[in-house]
């Protein structure tokens, strides 16, 4: 049985509309639905819920920043902050990812080009340091170490 020329187009036409309903959703969604807690380490929704909670519980809020094609930040959440070691270090801050591409976020946090980036703040959002780049597992506890010293 053949689908006559009309139900051919039809289909085309109803596919491209779903097709677009995806990306229309994946527009709408946080930067914590697009990314995730990243393996299995507690992640905040949202900027704003990071710093009352860091307010609240007398922390350190870390952001990091990010966008959906940066094989860096992959790079850096698979090989980085999956480090038991790491995560474990991390339990003393909290922790959120902004999406550079999200206006309302970046407008949030000191101004900033390159992704991935990485902004210890208060719960006041004052920036006490930045990393800018990826860092491996080593480096990045090494950092740690030393940022918990001063």
């Amino acid at each position: 049985m053949q689908i006559p020329i009309i139900g051919k187009f039809f289909l085309l036409l109803l596919t491209l509309f779903l097709m677009s309903c995806d990306k229309t959703q994946e527009a709408k969604q946080t930067t914590f639905e697009k990314y995730g807690s990243p393996y299995g380490i507690p992640w905040e929704k949202d900027l704003s819920t990071a710093f009352s909670k860091a307010k609240s519980e007398n922390k350190i809020v870390m952001v990091m920043a990010v966008s959906q094609g940066c094989r860096w930040c992959k790079k850096m959440k698979k090989e980085t902050l999956s480090n038991p070691e790491i995560a474990k270090k991390l339990e003393k801050y909290v922790l959120v990812m902004a999406d550079r591409e999200t206006e309302n976020e970046k407008k949030q946090l000191p101004p900033f080009k390159h992704v991935p980036i990485i902004f210890f703040m208060t719960h006041e959002k004052e920036t006490l340091d930045n990393l800018r780049g990826y860092f491996s597992p080593k480096d990045f506890l090494e950092y740690l170490n030393d940022f918990e010293e001063e």
